[in-house]
Order: structure tokens, then sequence, then C-alpha cells
């Protein structure tokens, strides 16, 4: 059998990884905006999360926060500049807010009453883990270290 590290596999046999040729290069001050961008989207986003729960209801409001974040996507993919991209970036946050001000809403409307806590603590946890891992592998990753 041929024998390969797991550094190998992470880039590709060995292959040097070469960035798209219309990849978006950010200066310090746009990435600084980029990382920001999505805090200042959440923001608006819980107040509109809120007020679609009370007009639609929590599962309503909870479905409607999905169109934001594929739109958001979508504008992602198809941007190279850096503005575009922090201004999908600004509307992903304003979805995540829409999102995070539901969910627990919902959790707790549709769960048991010996799983409230658990499900409603799943949340907080899964974000917050989810956070570490994306630190922990920007860090020690193949990109990052």
């Amino acid at each position: 059998p041929v024998q390969t590290s797991m550094e190998e596999v992470a880039v590709g046999q060995g292959a040097p990884i070469q960035p798209p040729p219309d990849l978006a290069v950010f200066t310090p001050s746009e990435f600084t905006m980029y990382a920001a961008v999505l805090n200042i989207g959440a923001v608006p986003g819980a107040f509109a999360g809120s007020m679609a729960m009370d007009r639609l209801g929590r599962q309503r409001a909870l479905a409607w926060s999905a169109w934001p974040h594929m739109l958001a996507w979508c504008c992602t993919i198809c941007s190279s500049l850096p503005l575009s991209l922090q201004l999908a970036r600004l509307l992903m946050g304003f979805a995540v807010g829409m999102s995070i001000a539901v969910a627990p809403s919902y959790i707790g409307e549709i769960s048991t009453a010996s799983l409230r806590g658990p499900l409603g603590t799943a949340i907080q946890l899964s974000m917050n883990l989810g956070l570490l891992f994306v630190n922990v592998a920007g860090t020690h990753g193949p990109v990052g270290g």
C-alpha cells in the first residue's frame, strides 16, 4: 500500500494549492469589515425575527429566515469584489440574527417540558463549538498554519 501523510491528503497529494484567478483580495481594513459586518447585520435581523414571529408565527418566521441565507450564499458564490462580498455577509448576518431570535422560541414551543432545557442549550452550545472549530481549523489547518 502507498503511504501518504495527513498533510498530503489535506492538500491533494502534495500538489500546491492555487487560488482561483478571480479570487477577491482583501486589504486588512476590508477584511476587518468583512469579519465585523456579520454581527452588524445580526442586530436588525434579530428585531426582524421578533416581528416576524408575532406576525407569521414561529414556524413560518423560521422558514422565511432561510431566504436571506440562500440569497446571501448565492451572492457570495457569484461575487468576486470585496464590497459585494461584504454586502452578502451583511445579509447573512441579518439572516443569522433572524434565525437566532426565532429558533429558541420555536424549539420551546414544539418540545416537551423535559427536553426544553437541553434543546435550548444545544443551540448555543452548537454555535460556540462551531466557532471554536472554525478558529482552530483556521489557525492550524492547511491554509492558516
